[in-house]
Order: C-alpha cells, then sequence, then structure tokens
C-alpha cells in the first residue's frame, strides 16, 4: 500500500472547493446584473408612458395612489393572464412617483430599511401626478432572492437574506396636452 494513495483525493478537495465557490459568485452576480437589467428596461417602458403624458390621460380623475401604483406594476409586469418576462419577482415589486422642483435637488427615496431588514415606511405607497413640463423621480424597487446569502455578508439586505434590485428614473414630462380636462 501506498502512503500517497489519497493525496490526490485531498488536493482536489482543497482546489475543487474555491473553483467551485468561485463559480457560484460568478453565476449568481451574473443572474443579479441581467435581473437589474430586466428592471431598468420595464421601468424605462412604464416611465415612458409618465413621459408622455399617456399614464396621466389614461388615469384622469382617478386619485387613489395605491391604484395609480398598481396600473403602473401592470405596465411593467403585465396581468396574470398576460404576463410580461420579467426576471425579477413581480409580487415583491415596489415603486414610488415623486416630483421635484429641480434636477438638483431631486432626491431618491431609500426603499430598504437597513436596521429592520424590511421594506422602509412609506415606500412603494406614493404616487404624485404629473403635470406636463414636471420633473419626476420614478423608482421601483424589488426584493431579489439570492441563492447563496452568505456570499454578501455584512453588505445590506433583507433579513431573509434577499437582495435589493432598485431601479431610478428621472425625467421631465413632455407637454402632453391636458386642454380636454384629462389628466391629473
Amino acid at each position: 500500500m501506498h502512503t500517497e494513495d489519497g493525496a490526490t483525493a485531498v488536493e482536489f478537495a482543497l482546489v475543487a472547493l474555491p473553483f467551485l465557490s468561485l463559480l457560484a459568485v460568478i453565476l449568481q452576480t451574473t443572474l443579479m446584473v441581467w435581473a437589474t437589467r430586466n428592471l431598468d428596461d420595464a421601468l424605462q417602458r412604464a416611465g415612458r408612458t409618465i413621459y408622455t403624458g399617456q399614464f396621466q390621460t389614461a388615469n384622469s380623475g382617478q386619485t387613489d395612489a395605491s391604484t395609480l401604483l398598481a396600473t403602473i406594476k401592470t405596465a411593467m409586469c403585465g396581468t396574470s393572464t398576460s404576463r410580461v418576462a420579467t426576471v425579477f419577482d413581480c409580487n415583491t415589486l415596489k415603486l414610488n412617483v415623486a416630483l421635484s422642483n429641480s434636477f438638483a435637488n431631486g432626491t431618491v427615496p431609500t426603499p430598504l430599511d437597513t436596521k429592520s431588514g424590511d421594506w422602509a415606511n412609506g415606500f412603494g405607497k406614493s404616487y404624485a401626478c404629473a403635470q406636463p413640463g414636471v420633473i419626476v423621480v420614478f423608482t421601483a424597487a424589488v426584493k431579489y432572492r439570492v441563492a447563496f446569502s452568505f456570499l454578501y455578508a455584512g453588505l445590506p439586505g433583507f433579513s431573509d437574506g434577499a437582495r435589493l434590485l432598485q431601479s431610478t428614473a428621472v425625467f421631465r414630462t413632455e407637454p402632453y396636452d391636458t386642454s380636454s380636462g384629462q389628466g391629473c
């Protein structure tokens, strides 16, 4: 019997664990970047309807913020019968639409309360109707479940190990027609 019989197995174990860990990190990071890009695209599509006044005109007379945010969410994700292809979980998607008096003074809301590890109070409940020519800060945030949450130890995230994906668009609305009384 040779004294080196188990050496190959030990060497393989020493090399395989770091290699597989690195592979897992690369794969998970790639999926998170893809989901973030997918969220950005969905936000841009929905934001364009606000930018052009199409959303305001289609929802004239509606003042309930939760109903209006649900309508935008449907534009981003579709309905249960007509889903839009998304990589993120639309059930955890939260939106915020705010107005600003200038681009320099526009503030992006914080969706995550890092102390509690949950959604920040008030995030996902605010909708301000954009009149023609105003600056809009449109933010979307979603909980993104990760397989290897221990890889992100020490970074802010939800208490259940999920990560926050966030996208924001800031734009000035076009001068859409409000003469017919439609809009906000």
